[in-house]
């Protein structure tokens, strides 16, 4: 018998040989020497197949994007499961700087941007990228990168940062939407396949190689980008040998600007406001050493005179949902916490390499993957704020600020605001960091008979983010009047009057805080190392039982081992040394805010200069001579957590015509026992010491994927099965915190549970043409649980805690002084806890149509639509348990996902003849959560606005072998918008990054 019988892995259209096949077709386009023509764009595929399932001695040659849209078309159409697919053709002429961006354009997929305005993370149907798992040739691989603070500032998840790699290093990008038990478990969103070029998949041997110049309207650089490809392959006496090498190189400068609220605090936050003379009561209260008196609010900063805006502002109040009985005084007034105008320049390098060698006979197959990936940034902030608005009377903050005029519009948004005593402070960050990845992967099979087949996979991919510096310096100008924010003309970005001039360097000060207690200045600094080590071996074996049934079985054993250590510093300026002046450590801001809209938003202002400031004061020495440059290695983050995963799977593929249907598909059940052992340093008694805890657990996970192929090329799918989401390791870690006094313990939770959920497809496809394709489909998660984090009252000896962090102040606890909190006392912890999940469900609408009926030159259009809407329903824990208040205890709100937009939709229209090819596409994702406040300090969400990517792509046949291209990216300058509760809809973000073009000539052979 011969491996003819079923269509998933022995027939010669299988799943994986069609997957080789389209790969080959689309890179033999690399080497064609004929001129590109309709008729080789729609060549089908060479009937020659080996008993392996692949196509060793003929190539299909398919060429162009309508040809790349064919053969991913192909894959989908001959798939199990509900899968989606972009060819090297299509993302080679995308205009993607990465492959964030090439998965955009995916049905059920969105994208996050990153600094810069780059895509960073996908979502897939509304699940976060901490639910998707990525594949890269085969085994799980994860990729981290840094970013701003309002962006989260460093990646320490599962969550996959695409931005590590250039687009041109993979020929073939799979989502895989649904479960299969052949799959490896992990993911609740989408299983995402990369796969890099190999020797095999060219005829014979073929080079390439292109350059690019990448022009930014906002930065004004232009940059180069590089990619080179030789491959070659090899007939000897002891079989076929290949081998192939491909490289990616790139630099940019993505230039940011815009504003940032930081955070949005009531009035009544760090002490209010300073009251004006005669108001009672007095705020804040006499202090000789602050100049503090009943007619000032500090040394030389007379009380205001007229409380007419002070009333106003402080006789808003707000019970936050009910759950304060006494409003304070101007808890329903909300300011910018640090209102700031930023830019934000990145320059980074991005190199990448493959490199895959295979042999093959006629029964036996070898391969050796290896991948290199290097992401290197710099990355330069400078702001220009007000930091009053944060800071408390010990600082000098708010409590000596007055309040001159306000005004608040008609949803309660406060979009005016002039003050006395303001602190404003200039702002400089370099942050230095890396991202390496390095990965390889051995594979192979071997074909026993006819009907027996055995194949086996082992390799480990090894990701580095370093930051080896992280430096934050601040130069202030303390009490300074006339300090204003005005939303009125443009609520997305306020103009922001900073009652001096900013520009001028000598207005502000570097130096010890004064007696008085203004702060003049402060440094921080911090060094971060976070490694991902994930290793797998993994063997299966085909057994064709007959011409309908084919069974496989298999084991894999899986370790992810995380590392995560942060090491920081931060203390008030120190003296400048002798004759060194503010002009000599600053630098001009200029040209800013040029795309922002409004008026007074200022042009330039003296910011930090990072490489003079630190050659007169070395605060990144983290010595003994600059004092508070010291790391606090006992305050570290020092946590590892370390994951083996066995696991076994069986399976049967079917394959019967019954009724004038063809029927086929698969069933198994996946069988997975994960072992998380978990450890964090905390400092007891300033010794660290390592705290740990173990998680075992198993889970029986079975699929069922059902395909009916009905006639007139209708496709009606189902597919159901039980998956799984692990936790975030940053949850696992048990690093703790202990406040004795206060009866409170913040700790991570190593015995959490992973997500789990039964999901459910059902999608119709109707091929209606040739190359044409329109599809509907719903989906359903019913998410069992979810994680996240919540407070409770528990003893302390339950939490596997050493008592010696309760010993405070020579407290004893077994003797006098009794210590406040003993072993066995019931103290407030907060911490991740699994809790009630809640249903996902969706429809995903997908549209392929070439314009093939229409007569002559219309014939070469085309059009790419799809839409993705979903709804979600998860219960989150918005206010904590609080032992003083047990009427509040558990307050929840239903709502989305964070990170789920209920609608997505992309549209691209595309020409292709033989020498040209045009596009354009959009790309659209709604408004989404970012976070659930619950209103526990006056607010709802934080929510980012919808946004529209509009890109183009054009290019030129010049000879069959040399191509120039024009690429438009982010043709709109599309903003990024944080909005601060749903009422009020206070700006907390708006950036925008610019247009990008790309000129480009690739020569192939």
């Amino acid at each position: 018998m011969q491996f003819t019988g079923h269509p998933r892995t022995f027939h010669p259209l299988s799943r994986r040989s069609r997957i080789s096949v389209g790969v080959l077709a689309m890179l033999a386009s690399l080497h064609a020497h004929g001129q590109e023509t309709a008729a080789a764009a729609d060549a089908a595929p060479a009937a020659t197949t080996s008993a392996d399932g692949k196509s060793p001695d003929s190539v299909v040659v398919v060429t162009g994007f309508r040809a790349s849209l064919n053969s991913a078309l192909n894959t989908k159409k001959n798939s199990d499961g509900i899968i989606d697919v972009i060819k090297a053709e299509d993302i080679a002429k995308f205009p993607d700087a990465n492959l964030a961006e090439s998965l955009q354009r995916v049905p059920g997929v969105a994208l996050a941007r990153g600094d810069g305005g780059e895509g960073k993370q996908i979502t897939v149907r509304g699940l976060n990228a901490g639910f998707t798992r990525v594949r890269i040739n085969g085994i799980e691989g994860v990729a981290a990168t840094g970013a701003s603070d309002i962006n989260g500032s460093t990646n320490r998840g599962r969550g996959f940062d695409f931005s590590v790699f250039a687009s041109e290093l993979f020929n073939s990008l799979e989502v895989r939407k649904t479960s299969e038990a052949d799959i490896e478990e992990g993911s609740l969103g989408a299983t995402v396949d990369l796969r890099t070029a190999r020797p095999f998949d060219f005829k014979g041997r073929t080079f390439s190689i292109g350059g690019q110049e990448s022009h930014n309207s906002l930065s004004g650089k232009t940059q180069p980008r590089v990619t080179a490809l030789l491959s070659d392959r090899w007939d000897t006496g002891y079989g076929k040998i290949g081998a192939l090498l491909s490289a990616a190189y790139s630099k940019r400068r993505a230039t940011e600007e815009g504003y940032e609220a930081v955070e949005l605090l009531s009035a009544s936050n760090d002490g209010g406001f300073c009251s004006p003379v005669g108001v009672s009561p007095q705020v804040p209260g006499n202090d000789a050493i602050k100049g503090i008196t009943a007619t000032t609010c500090g040394t030389g900063m007379p009380r205001a005179t007229d409380p007419t805006a002070y009333n106003s502002v402080m006789g808003r109040k707000d019970n936050y949902g009910g759950t304060v009985a006494n409003p304070a005084a101007g808890s329903g007034a909300f300011a910018p916490r640090i209102p700031r105008y930023r830019r934000s320049q990145t320059d980074y390098q991005r190199t990448g390499i493959t490199n895959s060698y295979q042999w093959r006979n006629a029964d036996s197959e070898l391969n050796l993957d290896l991948m290199y990936g290097k992401f290197a940034n710099k990355r330069y902030d400078n702001y220009i704020e007000a930091i009053s608005f944060g800071r408390n009377l010990g600082s000098n903050g708010k409590p000596q600020t007055s309040i001159l005029d306000a005004h608040f519009d008609q949803n309660g948004s406060w979009d005016y605001g002039k003050f006395n005593g303001v602190d404003v402070r200039t702002e400089g960050l370099l942050d230095v960091y890396t991202t390496k990845f390095r990965q390889h992967v051995l594979s192979g099979s071997h074909k026993f008979s006819d009907t027996v087949k055995a194949d086996f996979m082992a390799g480990n991919s090894n990701s580095n983010l370093n930051e080896p510096m992280r430096a934050t310096v601040q130069f202030d100008a303390p009490n300074v009047n006339g300090f204003s924010w005005d939303f009125r003309d443009n609520r997305n970005v306020p103009a922001l009057n900073f009652g001096m001039d900013v520009s001028n360097p000598a207005n502000f000060q570097w130096a010890p805080q004064d007696a008085a207690g203004n702060v003049r200045g402060m440094f921080v600094g911090r060094y971060l190392d976070t490694t991902n080590k994930l290793q797998t071996q993994a063997a299966n074996v085909h057994w064709e039982i007959n011409d309908h049934l084919t069974s496989h079985f298999g084991i894999s054993a899986r370790k992810n081992i995380w590392t995560n250590y942060e090491i920081g510093n931060s203390a008030n300026a120190v003296n400048l040394p002798a004759g060194v002046t503010m002009a000599d450590i600053s630098r001009q801001i200029s040209g800013f805010g040029s795309g922002l809209g409004g008026t007074g938003v200022p042009t330039s202002w003296a910011a930090v200069d990072l490489q003079k400031f630190l050659g007169a004061v070395n605060t990144e020495c983290h010595c003994d001579a600059v004092p508070g440059s010291q790391y606090n290695y006992l305050a570290q983050t020092n946590r590892r957590v370390e994951e083996k995963i066995n696991a076994l799977y069986g399976m049967v593929d079917f394959n019967y015509d019954l009724f004038g249907v063809t029927w086929r598909g698969n069933a198994g059940v996946r069988g997975a026992e994960t072992t998380a052992t978990s450890m964090a340093m905390i400092n007891v008694q300033g010794q660290l010491q390592p705290n740990t805890g173990t998680k075992k657990y198993r889970d029986w996970l079975p699929a069922f994927n059902l395909t009916a192929q009905l006639p007139k090329d209708v496709f009606l799918r189902f597919s159901a099965g039980k998956t799984l989401s692990r936790p975030e390791y940053t949850d696992l870690a048990p690093n703790a915190t202990v406040s004795p006094i206060a009866q409170s313990v913040s700790i991570g939770n190593p015995n959490l549970d992973p997500i789990r959920a039964n999901t459910y497809d059902l999608q119709a496809e109707w091929y209606y043409a040739k190359n044409a394709m329109i599809s509907l489909g719903h989906f359903r998660k019913d998410i069992k649980s979810f994680i996240q984090s919540v407070n409770e009252r528990v003893p302390y000896n339950t939490l596997g805690l050493p008592n010696e962090l309760l010993i405070l102040n020579g407290c004893s606890l077994t003797g006098a002084p009794i210590c406040q909190t003993l072993p066995t006392t019931e103290v407030n912890v907060s911490r991740k806890v699994n809790t009630a999940g809640g249903p996902l469900k969706g429809w995903e609408f997908n549209l392929q149509a070439p314009f093939s009926f229409l007569p002559g030159f219309w014939s070469n259009f085309g059009l790419l639509a799809n839409a993705t809407r979903v709804k979600s329903r998860i219960t989150y824990i918005t206010r904590v348990d609080n032992p003083a208040t047990p009427a509040n205890e558990q307050l929840t709100q239903v709502a989305d996902f964070t990170g789920l937009s209920p609608r997505t939709h992309n549209l691209t229209l595309y020409y292709e003849d033989a020498k040209f090819s045009a596009r354009v596409s959009a790309a659209h994702r709604s408004s989404y959560i970012y976070a659930v406040l619950g209103d526990v300090a006056g607010h709802d969400y934080t929510m980012v606005d919808g946004s529209t990517n509009i890109d183009m792509s054009l290019s030129y046949n010049i000879t069959p072998q040399l191509r120039v291209s024009l690429e438009g990216q982010n043709l709109n300058d599309t903003p990024l918008r944080y909005g601060r509760d749903t009422q009020r809809n206070d700006t907390l973000l708006y950036v925008h990054s610019g247009r990008s073009f790309v000129l480009g000539l690739n020569y192939k052979y």
